[in-house]
């Protein structure tokens, strides 16, 4: 996963102080595809199934929340079942989904997601014969978003591996991410070794940030420090970034580039995918959660916790993506396919 840090840095920099996009990270193959790769031979293949556009049954759609209903359009449910979690003395409401019978999977979503970023593979997974869960991560979703709380990798990792103890499963899982939602994979192997049978990864991040100072010339680095301290935690640019950052003009120009939602010019971005993704930014506490998370500490970076793993790891990853290039990596060649799109 190495990159140009200096062309990096200048375009990062570039887009923090322009504040001009929307950087939501999409998920751009399904997950039933690499599901395959840890199913038993008995396993059934996944079979269309009759869902409306957001894999809801007729009694979902009956029992809406109304949480956000001033930007939710009716039938998109954000608030599924809530898992208490305790950290540092404190205590938060998680919320998940989950649905149908057979091994666990836990799908995690990425940087600005939540549960609905895998509306499309829960009736595929339920319909293969999976339990499937999904977690909006503290801060993200329909989760509490406290602002005094010390926003990582870590933490992130501590609530999966809590919420994977929590269920109490007879068998172990298959854990699969996008974005920040792969590093936190990887992360949970690591703490659950046991409990972890197989990772999925979807153009994983190589951390929570953009940016390593490790990574970045020793004059460039005040650039990065200023463009961190100042134009994304400041009091003054700071909330003005934020606002700017989640306009559902600029959500749609970022989503819409080919690579995210765009194949060859079309756009894949309805008003479903737009209100998903922003309402959650409505939530009280939403803006310094970003803020935060933003510019908060990387985290391990992938290449050192592979070693450490004892299971299997499927990378998927899309060959347009414009944040983490598949050509960047350190053998882009290797083990390449190209999967149709959706």
């Amino acid at each position: 996963m190495h990159c140009n840090s200096m062309r990096t840095l200048i375009a990062f920099s570039c887009f923090v102080i322009s504040c001009q996009s929307f950087a939501l990270l999409p998920t751009k193959h399904s997950i039933r595809k690499s599901m395959r790769q840890f199913s038993s031979p008995e396993s059934p293949q996944p079979q269309p199934q009759q869902s409306n556009a957001v894999g809801m049954t007729a009694e979902d759609a009956a029992n809406l929340s109304t949480t956000s209903t001033a930007r939710m359009p009716p039938q998109v449910r954000r608030v599924y079942e809530s898992f208490s979690w305790k950290y540092q003395g404190k205590q938060y409401n998680i919320n998940y989904r989950v649905e149908g019978e057979g091994p666990p999977v836990l799908l995690i979503h990425g940087f600005g997601a939540n549960v609905n970023h895998f509306r499309y593979q829960f009736p595929a997974l339920v319909q293969a014969g999976y339990r499937v869960y999904a977690v909006d991560l503290l801060g993200f979703g329909a989760s509490d978003k406290p602002a005094n709380v010390p926003y990582s990798m870590e933490l992130f990792a501590e609530l999966l591996r809590d919420f994977i103890v929590a269920q109490k499963e007879k068998e172990s899982w298959v854990v699969a991410g996008n974005s920040i939602g792969g590093l936190c994979s990887l992360m949970v192997a690591q703490l659950l070794p046991h409990a972890v049978r197989g990772l999925v990864l979807f153009n994983c991040s190589g951390g929570m940030t953009g940016f390593r100072y490790e990574d970045v010339p020793l004059w460039a680095r005040p650039i990065l420090f200023v463009v961190q301290k100042v134009f994304i935690q400041g009091p003054f640019f700071g909330p003005r970034f934020f606002e700017n950052f989640r306009t559902r003009e600029n959500v749609q120009t970022i989503l819409s580039k080919n690579g995210v939602y765009g194949v060859n010019g079309v756009s894949n971005v309805d008003e479903e995918l737009l209100e998903i993704l922003l309402a959650p930014a409505d939530d009280e506490g939403a803006r310094d959660v970003f803020l935060s998370v933003f510019g908060g500490p990387p985290g391990p970076t992938p290449e050192s916790i592979l070693p450490t793993l004892q299971c299997p790891v499927l990378a998927l990853w899309g060959q347009d993506d414009p944040w983490t290039p598949y050509n960047a990596g350190a053998h882009p060649a290797t083990g390449r396919r190209t999967l149709p799109a959706r």
